[in-house]
């Protein structure tokens, strides 16, 4: 039964890693959870079961978080418009994910981009 349970342990870890490589290539593009599961092979029950159970998040939300991440990545560091971000990242237009990135932050993307342009500033200013 132990053994059993490593090599569960085991599939789970290499599904997890998979599935982090195809986030990678394809949370721009691809927001469908069954993507996901069809391009590895598990019922999407199975793979957020595994994900929540691992990671403590569904695929729903690792999708989201990374879509997320990416964002303030792109606001902190290129000259991208919100708009561009907007459609980069496979938004269907500006004002949904200006209310997206205002529900994550409290903080429209310009404000956000603002703030920290204004913060460097200011540590600039005090070296």
């Amino acid at each position: 039964m132990y053994l059993e349970y490593e090599i569960e342990e085991l599939s789970d870890h290499r599904l997890i890693h998979e599935l982090v490589i195809l986030l990678e290539r394809h949370f721009k593009t691809q927001k469908r959870l069954d993507f996901y599961s069809d391009r590895l092979e598990v019922s999407l029950r199975r793979l957020n079961a595994i994900c929540i159970y691992h990671l403590h998040k569904t695929l729903y939300e690792l999708i989201q978080e990374r879509r997320f991440n990416e964002s303030k990545k792109l606001l902190e560091s290129s000259t991208l418009s919100v708009k561009e971000i907007t459609y980069y990242l496979g938004f269907c237009d500006p004002p949904y994910f200006i209310r997206y990135f205002k529900k994550q932050t409290g903080l429209t993307p310009r404000r956000y981009r603002l703030n920290l342009l204004e913060k460097w500033q200011e540590e600039a200013l005090n070296q």
